[in-house]
């Protein structure tokens, strides 16, 4: 069976929190996660049947959108799930007018950032310190893609 991306609802977040918490070492607080659900959000996750494997969440406003999350059960990573929840991301954003994309990417997580590079993103910029590490912080790679980039 194809996994399949449909949108999750505040009720489907005792789902969801477990994946958090097993796929970031860091992950959002319950309430963080909770807060993601509304009109300007897409929260959409990834299916096997009634099995949740991911999801993602991210904003939009006008033109622009920004992925705050994107998460993949550690079961089902390397498989191309990400790549499925991002291209659907992009997809769905777009259909909602959006021609600009942002995110921010921990600098050590080289998989991400080879993922996001192959759908179009491209550095342009650094917040230092931003995010929480076993070592105290880590910066934060900001990444943005314009219409018309990548796959």
């Amino acid at each position: 069976m194809q996994p399949e991306c449909r949108p999750l609802s505040a009720a489907q977040l005792a789902l969801m929190w477990p994946i958090e918490c097993a796929a970031h070492r860091f992950p959002w607080s319950e309430s963080l996660l909770a807060s993601s659900f509304g009109e300007r959000y897409l929260c959409v996750g990834l299916w096997s049947g009634v099995q949740l494997l991911g999801f993602y969440v991210a904003d939009w406003l006008l033109d622009e959108s920004t992925l705050h999350n994107i998460c993949v059960d550690p079961r089902y990573q390397r498989l191309g799930y990400g790549a499925l929840l991002l291209n659907d991301y992009l997809q769905r954003s777009a259909a909602l007018g959006c021609q600009t994309w942002w995110l921010e990417v921990r600098n050590s997580n080289v998989g991400a950032i080879a993922l996001y590079q192959r759908y179009g993103y491209h550095q342009v910029g650094c917040r230092k310190g931003y995010y929480r590490s076993d070592d105290g912080v880590e910066d934060a790679l900001v990444l943005s893609r314009l219409q018309g980039s990548g796959e």
